[in-house]
């Protein structure tokens, strides 16, 4: 028979198989999906970017925040109920001053202890505002700032967006360089193959061979840095997007897509009003002016009603005290009027008016940077854009002149110095072609959050 020691050993030896087995389960998937490379298009990349970015997080708690501090200023319009209690005992009773009942005119006085050594109240109230000025600023302030908040998020969202975007492109060229030294090195290494072949069957010196193979290593060391590139440009990429460094990313992109994109209207101007910027100092300039009102409002009174429910309890014997109540009630209203404050109204009507002031000049600095930035931008796209067309002229007329001088030198008309030559300016042609679609790219980014045409998700 099976020792009891011996069949509990087994026991917490299948329990804990099942344990491993069990976390090996959950853990695996995680494992898996950690490993797998995922592709994600610039649409996808500024999704995740809204949802991860620090910076919009923060902007989006703000806006939570703004929206609190004003239901908590609005709330002061509701009727404001509250409770107070106190105990109290006298050690010493207070003296009132009573004159003499007896004999009035004698001028006499008496001396009286009043009350009871031992007191409690119970004070339940409820104070209704009706005239506060602090209140009607609340008022005058609340839309505004609820949307000097939105605006302040909607800028955030929109550097987002173009800051994605420009490191998108800026990991694309990087990505594309690759392709295209990559492909040279293929070529290359045909060509070295080709000419050690050569070399080898005595028809040509090692004159070329070596050429080759300078060229291939040349390339090749190209490539290990255009590689280290596109891994800074994909750090920055995830960066931005909040996407964790251990995650893996491809790209995922249509190049000829993206090149019938590039084309706007350099015609259209700038709309002031689109900008984000423009709304956001609107917004302020609503709120000073609320701002003002209140100042030059300060001569009002504060009114109230109010009610009051009080139940006094008093004994000359502690252990009695709540035993018996004297409950009273009120109801009334409470004005403070200011009489005189040391001209502090008239002080604070002058700040706030140039303060208002303040951002009218703001506003007016604000429509000639947008003009400054319009105008950058637009010329940044025009070079760009000229740019482009002349580089994509130069690859195709490099790619003629290579095809032709291949296959010449393949009938022995070109020494193969100008292969290599024209392989050069083949390469050169491509990848400053690839660079001045990707600049023009970047800079019609700039051109439309010039002209506050940046579309961004709703929050």
């Amino acid at each position: 028979m099976v020792s009891k020691s011996i069949l509990i050993n087994v026991l917490h030896f299948q329990m804990t198989l099942k344990k491993l087995l069990f976390l090996f389960l959950c853990t695996f998937p995680a494992f898996l999906k950690a490993q797998e490379i995922q592709r994600l298009s610039l649409d996808e990349l500024i999704q995740i970017a809204y949802q991860n970015q620090p910076a919009l997080n923060i902007s989006l708690l703000e806006r939570e925040i703004m929206e609190n501090n004003v239901k908590s200023s609005l709330s002061g319009w509701l009727p404001q109920a509250g409770l107070d209690a106190d105990y109290f005992r006298y050690f010493e009773q207070p003296v009132a001053i009573f004159p003499d009942f007896n004999n009035p005119e004698s001028g006499a006085v008496q001396e009286v202890r009043t009350g009871v050594p031992f007191n409690s109240n119970l004070n339940f109230y409820i104070n209704q505002p009706i005239v506060n000025n602090d209140l009607f600023r609340a008022k005058g302030q609340a839309n505004p700032l609820r949307n000097s908040a939105e605006q302040s998020l909607e800028l955030v969202k929109i550097d987002l967006n173009v800051n994605t975007s420009k490191a998108f492109f800026e990991a694309l060229l990087s990505q594309e360089e690759i392709k295209i030294l990559q492909e040279d090195i293929q070529r290359q290494e045909r060509q070295l193959k080709d000419a050690k072949s050569l070399f080898e069957a005595g028809i040509t010196d090692n004159i070329d061979f070596k050429r080759a193979s300078i060229t291939l290593q040349n390339s090749r060391s190209a490539l290990f840095q255009a590689k280290e590139q596109y891994q800074i440009s994909l750090a920055r990429l995830k960066e931005i997007s909040g996407i964790q460094t251990d995650f893996q990313i491809e790209l995922d992109y249509d190049l000829n897509e993206l090149t019938e994109k590039v084309y706007l209207d350099t015609l259209e101007g700038v709309n002031f009003d689109k900008r984000y910027e423009t709304k956001y100092l609107l917004s302020q300039k609503s709120i000073q002016e609320a701002e003002l009102a209140y100042a030059r409002r300060t001569y009002l009174p504060d009114l109230n009603a109010f009610f009051n429910y009080n139940i006094i309890y008093q004994t000359l014997d502690g252990s009695q005290l709540f035993n018996t109540a004297f409950p009273n009630s009120l109801a009334g209203f409470r004005l403070a009027f200011p009489i005189f404050q040391g001209g502090r109204r008239n002080y604070q009507i002058r700040a706030a008016d140039l303060q208002l002031k303040q951002l009218e000049v703001a506003q007016k600095e604000l429509q000639l940077q947008v003009s400054r930035e319009h105008q950058e931008a637009l010329s940044a796209y025009k070079t760009y854009l000229y740019q482009w067309k002349i580089q994509e002229e130069n690859k195709k007329t490099a790619e003629e002149i290579y095809q032709t001088i291949s296959l010449q030198y393949e009938e022995g008309i070109k020494n193969f110095l100008e292969v290599i030559q024209a392989e050069a300016d083949l390469r050169t042609s491509r990848i400053n072609a690839i660079n001045a679609l990707f600049r023009l790219m970047a800079s019609k980014i700039d051109l439309l959050r010039a002209r506050g045409e940046i579309l961004t998700e709703e929050l």
